[in-house]
């Protein structure tokens, strides 16, 4: 595998990146093509292949990384695919290889020529951290906490100095040209901002009361010629639960099961098992009760959907920039976290050298691309979230409009290839958004709505 090497001097002499998630290592990737030295800093063991991780309580559940990202990904570390392969991943077509039931039926399959890598999160973390670590002027400060950030200057024109670090052995400084916030949920951001005099840092909070439960199975080999993945989703808001069988390395499946405001079981084996056999169809519950259980039921709840407008900050340091679950953090049902994340990274690698020049306040505008970045995906999944009464939060005419073509779209793909296609394009960040109302997708939806009008008792 071929890595990033310094190819401009425009960057400066130091770049720190905190977190060495998956937006982090690709981030810190973009950056080491500008910066002499780049340090990414991880408060848990960034070389412990095997062991639990704290700093990652959703490792355990269902990922999958969308096409866009995958190329971006490609594009920063290439080979990365076939080392996943080479690692176990099954790769599966998205519209042949899924059994998939959305919106009360069973969809067609057809081959759409989008491909999707499956495996555990554990093993797209070791493959871009190990292809991080032969990046040459990179160093990491594993099971090191970043304790406070030290800004210069004075406003209009503060900027960021340096980071204090403690590695459990005491604290020390590490001054840079730019600082790069890749922590997580978890992010101590908005305070140190706060206490350092930029003022209180707005969010915006979609409560959905979410929760997961997922455990690994042995394949069974009777399924493999009748699909790869098995994906049961809700009719909302009646319905509130979904389930999937995904593959990962090792002759293994990956179980999850999760919902809406307490719709979701707790870490009891038997309890999985019956929150599996209560999902809108039973097919779930009929291939894993056979099943050969292979872990203990593992859980993971977040309070809802979350993104920070660090954009709104009115005296924006040079020098720092948030991206990965920092910025936002949206309900993993989407499978859009890790794709975000690449997105974000690239579009650091696109508008960085013209930021570094210009200095000043083209941080505050490359932070604004970063919330730019993230637009798409919030609105898409608050917009599905609305659809249960119990959410908070302001329902336009728009969004009861993308409800109705949504459950509209989901019936129409159930049947007609094109549509299927398209929604599987757009769903993987290949297609514009724009391609779902095209006359041949919107009027087979109004059709169908009108018919069902007609029928109707």
């Amino acid at each position: 595998m071929t890595t990033p090497q310094p190819d401009t001097a425009v960057g400066g002499r130091h770049a720190v990146v905190i977190g060495g998630s998956v937006t982090g290592c690709l981030t810190a990737a973009v950056l080491a093509r500008r910066f002499q030295r780049v340090t990414v800093i991880e408060k848990s063991d960034f070389f412990d292949e095997t062991g639990p991780r704290q700093s990652l309580p959703q490792e355990h559940h269902v990922h999958l990384l969308l096409l866009r990202g995958k190329q971006i990904i490609e594009g920063i570390f290439p080979g990365t695919l076939s080392a996943l392969e080479q690692g176990g991943a099954q790769v599966a077509d998205l519209g042949h290889d899924v059994k998939w039931y959305q919106g009360g039926r069973w969809k067609n399959r057809y081959r759409s020529g989008i491909y999707a890598h499956y495996c555990s999160r554990r093993l797209i973390d070791n493959q871009l951290r190990r292809a991080l670590l032969g990046v040459l002027n990179v160093e990491v400060l594993s099971s090191t906490r970043v304790t406070q950030i030290e800004f210069t200057g004075a406003d209009p024109s503060r900027r960021v100095e340096a980071v204090t670090v403690d590695d459990g052995h005491g604290e020390r400084t590490l001054r840079c040209d730019l600082l790069v916030d890749a922590s997580g949920r978890g992010t101590r951001l908005p305070t140190w901002l706060k206490e350092a005099g930029f003022g209180e840092v707005e969010t915006s909070v979609v409560k959905t009361e979410l929760g997961y439960a997922s455990r690994i199975y042995r394949r069974l080999p009777a399924y493999a010629e009748q699909w790869q993945v098995l994906l049961v989703l809700p009719k909302a808001p009646l319905q509130r639960s979904m389930g999937v069988i995904s593959p990962i390395e090792g002759d293994r499946w990956m179980v999850t099961t999760g919902g809406w405001f307490g719709h979701f079981p707790g870490n009891d084996p038997q309890e999985f098992l019956q929150a599996l056999a209560a999902l809108p169809v039973p097919d779930i519950h009929e291939v894993i009760r056979d099943a050969e259980p292979l872990s203990p039921v593992h859980t993971f709840k977040m309070p809802g959907s979350r993104r920070t407008h660090f954009d709104r900050v009115e005296h924006w340091p040079a020098g720092l920039l948030v991206v990965g679950d920092a910025l936002s953090s949206m309900n993993p049902l989407y499978s859009q976290g890790m794709t975000i994340g690449a997105l974000e990274a690239d579009c650091i690698d696109r508008h960085i050298d013209e930021v570094l020049l210009q200095g000043g306040q083209g941080f505050r505008q490359l932070q604004g691309r970063l919330c730019g970045v993230v637009d798409g995906a919030w609105s898409m999944a608050t917009t599905e979230d609305f659809r249960f009464p119990e959410t908070v939060g302001q329902r336009s005419w728009r969004t009861r409009f993308h409800h109705w073509y949504g459950a509209g779209l989901g019936q129409v793909s159930a049947n007609n290839r094109r549509a299927l296609e398209t929604q599987i394009g757009v769903t993987n960040l290949v297609m514009e958004p724009s391609k779902l109302y095209t006359p041949a997708i919107a009027s087979r939806i109004a059709l169908n709505a009108l018919l069902a009008e007609k029928t109707r008792p």
